[in-house]
């Protein structure tokens, strides 16, 4: 339960938030609202591939420059193995420690940066290789701060202590 409220306290924050900027939210639209091409270059924080092709539709970015929360999804022609050695190696240039990462049919690498926690999908399709940024506050103020370990699960409590008599076992 704490959960659900932490994460819909989070999400409602940062829509008001969002709501009292003044840059556009999505790649594709220009202040003047006339559309442009979708463009990388605002994703400073991040690695992106040459060639990658920007899903528009199913990205859904909220805030701009390295304090962006969202999803952004794109497609490559750079093959599955390719990308998950890509965002290895990168990663760490731009200032992101490794949490964990699986190789596999659908690849899932996690990253934390200060307060910031990414985590990046890979997985073939019939048109080359998919990828599925997701960008969000880490809920424990960073790699090094904050009190909660950055774990949502409540504490464990001791079992209660009795003790048996026969009169409990008749």
């Amino acid at each position: 339960m704490r959960f659900k409220t932490a994460a819909i306290l989070t999400l409602a924050a940062g829509l008001v938030l969002t709501g009292c900027s003044t840059s556009p939210l999505s790649p594709n639209a220009k202040s003047d609202g006339s559309a442009s091409s979708p463009s990388f270059s605002e994703f400073t924080d991040l690695p992106v591939p040459a060639k990658a092709s920007m899903d528009v539709d199913h990205s859904l970015l909220l805030g701009n420059g390295e304090s962006w929360t969202g999803r952004l999804v794109y497609s490559s022609w750079t093959s599955h193995t390719g990308l998950y050695d890509f965002y290895k190696a990168e990663m760490p240039g731009f200032g992101w420690q490794e949490i964990t990462s699986v190789r596999a049919s659908i690849s899932v690498q996690t990253w934390i940066r200060d307060a910031r926690v990414c985590t990046i999908q890979i997985r073939d399709t019939t048109l080359g290789t998919e990828v599925i940024v997701t960008m969000a506050p880490s809920g424990s103020g960073g790699a090094t701060g904050g009190t909660s370990g950055g774990s949502y699960a409540p504490a464990p409590v001791a079992a209660p202590v009795s003790t048996m008599t026969k009169t409990n076992l008749r």
